[in-house]
């Protein structure tokens, strides 16, 4: 039996998946295993549930919404409480596009799970019929897709690491090329911090650009631009690509050397 609950589930799985490419595409830039993992159940299982007239059918929604709510939520939390990630050294300002998107993932999965529920109790009481409030929550949810995607879209473009893009034009910079890193040799006069603009062009060769002799790192995903703090006395330091999962190449490397006045 196809009810009324069964197919917003399937809805709801299927905005899941639009959600997890348009931010593959225009967010995170790249799609990490987990996510195209998440948008292959979530499109298979939509699928099944439009198609296969089984009462007890909406068991797969309630797996994959346990499931995903495991992976998700935790995560989510942290990230929310956590002004500053150690490793990276990212301000939490820089995740707020991942954070919106975490966000709603979160909500779709929750609601999946809950409308799942609600489906297989229908069907075991060969019922069709929803609440009353059932057309309201569905536009609720349609309108919370689109205004959450466009934030997180416009925070994509507008927000760098915990300052705005039009303050730091003049700070030295350090691009992240696909093989190179540039300028592949930096000279600075000793300050107390120095602060340094990294951008990220490495085409996903890269994510993490290390400073290991200072002990900092910044961590960034592709097209994104960060700040780096520096406490560095007179001194040759290199700075480097550090590994990260799979993303990783030798040959972004280059050295920076601090002056005294």
């Amino acid at each position: 039996m196809i009810n009324s609950y069964t197919r917003f589930t399937a809805t709801l799985l299927g905005l899941n998946v639009v959600t997890i490419l348009i931010a593959g595409l225009f967010i995170l830039r790249h799609f990490p295993p987990i996510h195209m993992i998440n948008a292959i159940l979530a499109g298979g299982i939509a699928i099944v549930l439009l198609c296969v007239k089984w009462k007890w059918v909406p068991v797969f929604g309630i797996i994959y919404g346990l499931f995903f709510s495991v992976l998700t939520i935790p995560s989510l939390v942290i990230s929310m409480f956590r002004n500053v990630d150690p490793e990276y050294n990212a301000m939490l300002e820089a995740s707020n596009p991942f954070i919106g998107i975490s966000f709603l993932t979160a909500i779709f999965v929750l609601a999946i799970l809950t409308f799942s529920i609600f489906s297989l109790k229908a069907n075991i009481q060969q019922t069709n019929e929803a609440f009353s409030f059932f057309p309201l929550v569905k536009g609720a949810f349609y309108g919370a897709t689109i205004i959450g995607l466009l934030i997180s879209l416009y925070l994509q473009q507008h927000w760098v690491t915990g300052i705005n893009a039009t303050t730091i034009e003049k700070l030295p910079t350090i691009v992240m090329k696909p093989d190179s890193v540039e300028p592949a040799t930096m000279e600075l006069y000793a300050s107390a911090p120095i602060v340094l603009r990294i951008q990220n062009e490495s085409n996903n060769n890269c994510h993490i650009l290390s400073f290991p002799e200072l002990g900092a790192s910044v961590h960034m995903e592709k097209g994104r631009t960060g700040l780096i703090v520096l406490d560095a006395k007179p001194g040759t330091y290199t700075y480097e690509c550090k590994p990260h999962h799979d993303y990783y190449h030798e040959g972004i490397k280059g050295e920076l050397t601090i002056r005294s006045r």
